[in-house]
């Protein structure tokens, strides 16, 4: 594995400097993103849910033909030449390359790519992904805006975090303020926990779609209807206020999660007009089961978290920098389902397994887990997964040749395509 933990004194000082320097500038980053105010919560479908709100889904599947104009957004990923990739020695010693992919959302269809071979000139260090990837993909999306300006994507989606990072600089961020474009990150894994565990992070996001199971069982068939209809985000509701640990029978759900709710409290949730108890035991909560029966009302289910990392500080006490990005990102389930569907055929149950979405640049929270479940016909939005998909292909491309080159015994060919 590629680390320096072999290293002489020398070389330990030297990366020890330049982590100092990398520190100064991910506080450059992150002092230049731009985070955009949720919008009002709209009441006009299940009214005023003290439990989450329903963002529309403004571009369902099944009316794409009845909008004209092109809905770009983009995807970019590294893709490595050795399995498990960036933490192998050897993919410093071979290319790997950066892809750049637009999809028009109306037919979830690629409409441009492009893509970059390069040598890594650093091994992969935990929170400083960017200062090794980060050139290659900005350069591709700066060609593209050059090159073929109408096709700039709306929002550029990156295999990697956005503010959902130790000092709130990760590399959607640093290709979002660079470009001045927005972005968002997706996190396939849970990097940074911000305080939390992936335990009781996954008991929070159980109890949570527990309970809007049961609201959503107790909602009047035509309250039902209009949820099919518009099939659009489920996200938590959002309060900037710390809840109290400890103090509170139920959970307010106005509160975005902290981990010690999931196992202080008894789990009754609060949904509109009634009170639900949801004892719900982690070890026998049937997440697959309780996202099937929720795959018709909802596109995907998203819980914010909050970074409780140092939260023994009271907010005056903190910083303006650490209250602006007190919220990382959001928890993001039951997305994807539609790879097998049709129009005969409807969406599936989504994920299971979460991604982490964050915001890069020029966007709310709200908005970036909306466009983020709408380009999910997968697990992970299309845009990204398509950048990946096509990065295999390339490397496995660029492989194959290296392996003709070899066995004609042909000096000095890279096999590079």
């Amino acid at each position: 594995m590629s680390n320096f933990s072999g290293k002489s004194p020398n070389q330990r000082f030297s990366l020890d400097i330049r982590k100092e320097i990398w520190n100064v500038e991910q506080a450059v980053v992150a002092s230049l993103v731009q985070l955009e105010p949720d919008p009002p919560i709209d009441t006009s479908i299940i009214g005023d849910n003290p439990l989450f709100q329903l963002i529309r889904n403004d571009h369902r599947r099944d009316q794409f033909s009845f909008s004209s104009q092109p809905e770009y957004y983009g995807g970019v990923d590294v893709s490595f030449p050795t399995r498990g990739g960036d933490q192998e020695e050897n993919s410093q010693q071979q290319p790997s390359v950066a892809v750049y992919v637009i999809i028009d959302k109306r037919t979830m269809k690629t409409v441009y790519q492009d893509h970059e071979f390069f040598f890594l000139d650093m091994p992969y260090i935990p929170t400083y992904l960017a200062f090794r990837e980060i050139q290659p993909l900005q350069r591709l999306v700066h060609r593209q805006v050059q090159d073929r300006p109408e096709l700039t994507p709306h929002v550029i989606l990156v295999d990697g975090n956005g503010i959902w990072h130790p000092r709130n600089a990760g590399i959607a961020c640093f290709l979002g303020t660079r470009l001045n474009l927005p972005t968002i990150g997706i996190g396939k894994s849970l990097l940074y926990e911000g305080g939390w565990t992936r335990i009781k992070l996954a008991e929070e996001m159980d109890t949570f779609v527990n309970a809007v199971e049961n609201c959503i069982r107790g909602y009047p068939p035509y309250l039902k209807e209009q949820l099919q209809w518009n099939r659009g985000l489920i996200l938590k509701r959002i309060d900037t206020n710390p809840p109290s640990i400890g103090c509170q029978d139920s959970m307010n759900s106005h509160d975005t999660a902290t981990p010690d709710m999931a196992v202080q409290r008894d789990h009754s949730m609060i949904s509109k007009g009634t009170t639900v108890a949801n004892h719900c035991d982690a070890d026998v909560f049937d997440r697959q089961r309780a996202l099937q029966q929720l795959a018709p009302y909802c596109n995907g289910i998203a819980m914010p978290v909050r970074n409780i990392e140092d939260n023994s500080d009271s907010n005056q006490n903190r910083s303006v920098e650490a209250r602006r990005f007190q919220v990382l990102g959001a928890a993001l389930i039951g997305q994807g389902g539609r790879v097998a569907s049709s129009a005969s055929r409807p969406p599936i149950s989504g994920s299971t397994q979460p991604i982490f979405v964050s915001v890069g640049h020029q966007l709310s929270l709200s908005k970036a887990v909306q466009i983020t479940a709408s380009l999910c016909l997968a697990r992970i939005p299309e845009p990204v997964r398509q950048a990946d998909l096509r990065g295999r292909e390339l490397i496995r491309q660029m492989q194959q040749q290296q392996k003709l080159v070899q066995s004609k015994k042909v000096p000095g060919a890279t096999g590079i395509v």
